[in-house]
């Protein structure tokens, strides 16, 4: 958090299956997808990329042969099942520690992009390319090494290698698919995001304390920690917070707002101003509101997890210069994501286009479930269009005198005209407005005296 504001979030239930790396099983190879189908546990086959099967990997995994059906891999996943697809898995195994991420079957070396001192990321570099040429793995510097002694660094690259031995040992002795690896959630996060920017940290669990020492040792500068009783997200109303982020509308701080719609293939974000910005004098307001959904944008991305193709319907500039001005602004704010986010410009109809890459489960698909009424669409029958409905099968009950209706309480406007239906076909009908779905109802014939 900061200034009170939710900058990111994290649920086991996210972060719970990308990086856990398992012995699988070949289902089925697609030659002309360049895939494989792989097997890790219960649900859909993993995809695999087959161009990922370098030769370390053959040699070691495979032992020489040849991808066939009904063959043991191992693989990581890359990417979270959906509804419709089931997860992504690779073979390209990455083991990340405080420090470093080593990569058995790749000779990377590599240094994290967020170091930015020409001098330090040279230094860095050295250690990786001693470290790669020493044990025949790839290597890439993570941020949090900035600073740290060369020591230090290949101290806690033995760690990753020794467990990926470990791995590799359960790999062999696996039979059938199972997990062979899983990180702890919450030591995951505190790996990747506690920094000398953090000015404190609250916890509510004394054995929490413990993995937070371990990752505060190399930090130059510590956050404060604080242990709280009970629940810290009441104790900051961090709940009244999340069910924000389920709300469609967005307001900004100046009177305008967001309107975030989430559609199969992408998500459609519209910027709206609380001003008319039709004016000549208006351009100056238009920028400064589009400049300020800009950051409010990045920041519900984030908190919400979206992915995929992002469509952003600005404002209306009439001035090239504060059109740049606003898609270098958006630039600079998505590098701050810790996810692959790139604005890629405006399309032909003025829409800024994003894609961001998403690993893990969205906040909706965590939070909400498809509604069983609507199906997802949030829309249900006309109620005129579904009395029409009524009178139709009403009209072809011709051998019973009395009926019962059931339907939902939304129709209760219409109470005259469905009483109305009975006595114009001779019949009497008695209307309960208790149906549970709005979308049907239900009809009881009863002859006459039953």
């Amino acid at each position: 958090m900061t200034d009170g504001e939710l900058e990111e979030l994290f649920f086991d239930e996210l972060e719970a299956n990308v990086g856990k790396i398992f012995a699988g099983k070949v289902e089925k190879i697609v030659p002309g997808l360049g895939a494989a189908f792989v097997k890790i546990g219960k649900g859909k086959g993993s995809f695999l990329k087959l161009n990922e099967l370098c030769s370390t990997y053959k040699h070691l995994v495979l032992e020489g042969q040849e991808l066939k059906e009904g063959m043991k891999l191992l693989v990581q996943m890359k990417k979270e099942p959906t509804e419709s697809k089931g997860a992504q898995v690779t073979t390209c195994i990455g083991i990340a520690e405080r420090f470093v991420v080593i990569f058995p079957f790749k000779k990377v070396t590599g240094v994290s992009k967020k170091i930015k001192s020409a001098e330090e990321r040279k230094r860095l570099k050295e250690i990786a390319l001693k470290l790669r040429k020493k044990h025949d793995m790839g290597v890439v510097i993570r941020t949090a090494a900035e600073g740290v002694d060369e020591q230090e660094i290949e101290k806690n690259f033995l760690e990753a290698r020794r467990r990926w031995e470990q791995i590799l040992e359960d790999f062999r002795k696996a039979r059938t698919p199972k997990v062979l690896y899983e990180e702890n959630p919450l030591e995951r996060v505190v790996k990747e995001k506690l920094n000398s920017k953090i000015d404190r940290v609250v916890y509510n669990q004394r054995e929490i304390l413990k993995i937070l020492e371990k990752y505060l040792r190399h930090l130059p500068k510590k956050p404060t920690l604080e242990f709280v009783e009970g629940d810290p997200f009441e104790k900051f109303q961090i709940y009244d917070k999340i069910k924000k982020l389920s709300a469609r509308v967005v307001p900004l701080r100046s009177g305008g707002n967001i309107v975030i719609d989430r559609l199969e293939a992408l998500t459609v974000i519209d910027v709206n101003s609380e001003s008319d910005t039709t004016g000549e004098d208006q351009e100056e307001l238009a920028l400064k509101t589009n400049l300020e959904a800009a950051e409010e944008i990045v920041r519900q991305v984030k908190l919400r997890n979206i992915g995929g193709m992002i469509l952003v319907d600005f404002i209306k500039l009439k001035e090239s210069e504060n059109r740049e001005k606003l898609l270098k602004f958006m630039k600079q704010l998505v590098k701050k994501d810790s996810s692959q986010m790139e604005v890629l410009g405006f399309t032909n109809l003025g829409l800024l286009e994003i894609v961001r890459r998403r690993t893990s489960k969205s906040l909706e698909s965590i939070f909400f479930t498809k509604c069983p009424v609507c199906s997802g669409t949030g829309k249900v029958i006309a109620q005129k269009l579904l009395l029409k409905k009524i009178v139709s099968d009403i009209k072809k009950i011709t051998d019973h005198s009395e009926i019962v209706l059931k339907v939902h309480p939304n129709m209760s406007g219409y109470k005259d005209e469905l009483e109305r239906v009975g006595k114009n076909s001779g019949k009497k009908i008695k209307v309960e407005f208790n149906w549970p779905d709005p979308n049907s109802y239900d009809i009881t014939a009863k002859k006459g005296g039953a």
